[in-house]
């Protein structure tokens, strides 16, 4: 062949990959390839535009890595390139959108051996966001008829707290007044709905009054209304206040403790008469409620201060319920956990799992916030972590200091502390994490850290997820 056919076959080569190039580029659909080693060969620009990826990012790296590196959550191409058959899964890109991707291995003439593999990607990050949004309404709904079902749903398994539903549960019959007392965060409302709607009265109103909330000014036009003309910028007609609303119901007064000395009077006349008289009427308006406090205040102690009137703390503590905090009843913590995880889960469409460790740390900590800062916290863990399986680094860090497993900040070496309780199991995991640590140190790539453990580098990088290590 002389130099000019060889020149011409030159150009019909390029050609032929310039138009293909064309065509590639020119697909509706993101096109990703890898070769039969993983290692990706080939990106198209409608890949680049969709997803927000450069080729340059990607191009020469190995897939597992990027999945390492969180470029995506799990890759199609990798499963295909295992099992050698077309897979399709949906992909989350860059922690945000969301792909179907179809990866299709091309074997070579004797349909064993792969050559390479390629990935078509669409984008469904809006058809995604709709089918949150729909199961969301749907979950709201849900939660909403919940709440007004008749049996409202408290989360226990303690001693403690089973000894105190069943109290709630017998005295919530009859119209007496209650006090319940407890630390913030302690579930003080949900109980107070609790023997409500365990109460003949569960069909008619529950008011919750917050008296924290209520500036010192208003108390009065707010829980006994004002008649019309009561004052200058008053509502025509006059307005009902909490108690007129609670009529036939309960009213829960929250924060009972805040109520202004001057209130406790007018309201001990209310509960003494069993009526109300607006702002700006002589007239007398007779009620029937059920009157349930709270506070996480020791009410004894302000009475002490003269803070709070002696007589109204008789009349309101007929029967006295005390939620004992989440620190006084740890086998309440795992059950509240899988309660609020699953609600968390399902209100956003997620699927998360706390891993046995972090729970190990959860039941550890202290909770000074109870029931609602677990609660709190529940819902940080679900939207803050990109990853199914929440591991104790994804813990806020003050909770995240209870872990027995302590770093050496000079060496970065792991070592159990004293007062460690593990089993064999956690224990050989810790010291399997110690190695790959070492290893991953000391080597300049994953790859390099697998050939020195003497691991294949999809086993090590699966260990590094089973354990939680990040390179």
């Amino acid at each position: 062949m002389g130099i000019n056919e060889l020149l011409e076959k030159v150009q019909q080569l390029e050609a032929t990959n310039k138009q293909m190039r064309t065509i590639i580029d020119f697909s509706s659909d993101g096109l990703y390839v890898v070769d039969e080693d993983g290692i990706t060969i080939e990106v198209n620009k409608a890949y680049e535009e969709m997803t927000g990826i450069n080729r340059t990012e990607v191009i020469g790296k190995d897939i597992r890595d990027l999945v390492l590196l969180e470029y995506f959550d799990e890759s199609a191409a990798y499963m295909a390139l295992q099992s050698k058959k077309t897979t399709t899964i949906m992909q989350k890109i860059n922690k945000c959108k969301y792909f179907v991707a179809t990866a299709t291995p091309v074997l070579d003439n004797s349909k064993k051996k792969v050559k390479m593999i390629v990935t078509s990607v669409r984008d469904i990050t809006y058809l995604n966001h709709l089918q949150s949004q729909t199961r969301k309404m749907e979950l709201d709904k849900e939660i909403d008829a919940k709440q007004s079902m008749s049996h409202p749903q408290i989360i226990f398994k303690s001693q403690q707290m089973m000894n105190l539903i069943e109290k709630a549960k017998k005295i919530a019959a009859f119209p007496t007044s209650v006090l319940i007392t407890g630390d913030s965060g302690t579930g003080k409302e949900v109980l107070a709905n609790y023997i409500h709607q365990y109460s003949p009265q569960k069909e008619a109103p529950f008011i919750k009054v917050n008296c924290a909330a209520i500036p010192s000014e208003l108390f009065e036009s707010e829980l006994f209304g004002f008649a019309d003309g009561a004052f200058t910028g008053a509502k025509k007609g006059g307005k009902a206040g909490f108690f007129e609303k609670a009529n036939m119901g309960t009213i829960l007064l929250d924060e009972i403790g805040e109520l202004p000395l001057l209130m406790q009077a007018k309201l001990l006349r209310v509960l003494q008469d069993q009526a109300i008289t607006r702002i700006g009427d002589t007239r007398p308006i007779p009620l029937n409620f059920r009157l349930i406090c709270s506070t996480n205040k020791d009410l004894r102690e302000l009475i002490n201060k003269k803070q709070f009137r002696e007589d109204l703390w008789y009349r309101i503590n007929v029967i006295h319920l005390d939620i004992p905090p989440l620190l006084k009843r740890k086998s309440d913590i795992l059950p509240l956990i899988d309660f609020y995880l699953k609600m968390i889960c399902e209100q956003f469409g997620l699927i998360k799992k706390i891993m046995p460790e972090t729970i190990k740390l959860m039941e550890c900590y202290q909770w000074p916030g109870n029931v609602r800062e677990l609660k709190n916290i529940i819902e940080y863990l679900v939207v803050s972590t990109s990853v199914p399986s929440i591991f104790p680094r994804d813990l806020p860090e003050h909770i995240r200091d209870n872990w027995k497993l302590e770093s050496d900040t000079e060496n970065e070496e792991y070592h159990l502390s004293p007062t460690a309780h593990f089993n064999l199991k956690k224990a050989m995991n810790q010291f399997e994490a110690q190695i790959i640590l070492e290893a991953l140190k000391s080597s300049p790539s994953i790859r390099k850290a697998a050939s020195k453990l003497e691991i294949d580098h999809a086993n090590l990088i699966r260990r590094m997820k089973r354990l939680g290590i990040q390179n």
